[in-house]
This record gives C-alpha cells, structure tokens and sequence, in this order.
C-alpha cells in the first residue's frame, strides 16, 4: 500500500489538466475518482499555505475522500514550513506515528524542487509536478506535467 502526500497549490491546483480555478468552483470529481482508484492507506496534505485555505481547496477536490483534519499539515499548525528538514522531520514522525509504515512507500508531490530534495532526504518518494517534467533532476524520482499524468501512472504500478 502507498501513503500520499500533496502539497496544495500549484501541485493540484496549478499544473491540472483542466486549468480550473479551484479557488472558485467545485471540480467534477476527477480527481477523486482517479484516487480512489489506487490502494492507498492514507492521504495527507502538507502545504507552506494556512490550514484553512489547505481544507478549502481539499473539500473542493477531494469531497468525499475522507481526509482527516489531522492530516492536513499547514504553515500555522506546523513549527517550520517546507524546505526545512525540521518541518519534515515533524510530519514525517507523525505520518509513521498513525500508519504501518513497514509496509508501505510514501509518496510525496510538490512542484517545487527544493521541497522534494528534502523529501528525498527523509526516504520519501518525490513526485515533481511542473510543466519542466522533462527537465527532471535526477535525484528526484518521478516527474509528470500535472497530477492527473502523475496519479494514472501509479494506478498502473
């Protein structure tokens, strides 16, 4: 089983497929289709944005995934916000605090590259979500033009 982490803006806003605002409006759900579609144990967001914008754009994109207040992960709920190795450290013990992390890889996706080599650095999974996929550095793991790319390929794995 996988364990995801999102960041929020730009990674499932930003580089989308549909280039929908998410700010505004309610998607059509493709994206929790598509999640739903993969076996994961848990979802968590971690964002340098406040929590409260973290749970608007979640009840936008993912109504009924189900994620728990306690894994979203915001600037304000958090003592160092992304790249700082302190702030991972911190999500990171509690994320294998709350799943058997024995069994499972954690999937990490953000769009910026400094978040992802601190990522890399705690034994995460890095998920590079930009435009520039085909520019990937080789330190990161995978990276796709936007979300929806990345999520189909690892419901193929």
């Amino acid at each position: 089983m996988v364990v995801f982490v999102f960041d929020v803006d730009d990674t499932l806003i930003l580089h989308n497929k549909e280039n929908n605002n998410y700010y505004e409006t309610l998607n059509n759900g493709e994206l929790q289709k598509l999640i739903e579609n993969i076996k994961y144990q848990k979802i968590y967001i971690y964002t340098n944005g406040t929590y409260s914008h973290a749970e608007s754009i979640v009840n936008n994109l993912l109504l009924d995934t189900n994620i728990p207040k306690k894994n979203i992960f915001g600037r304000d709920t958090l003592p160092y916000m992304k790249p700082d190795i302190r702030s991972f450290n911190h999500v990171n013990k509690i994320i294998k605090k709350d799943i058997n992390y024995k069994n499972n890889s954690i999937y990490f996706f953000d769009d910026l590259i400094d978040n992802l080599i601190t990522a890399k650095r705690i034994g995460w999974l890095t998920v590079w979500i930009s435009p520039e996929f085909i520019n990937k550095p080789e330190h990161i793991d995978y990276a796709f033009p936007n979300i929806f790319q990345a999520l189909l390929f690892l419901k193929e794995q």
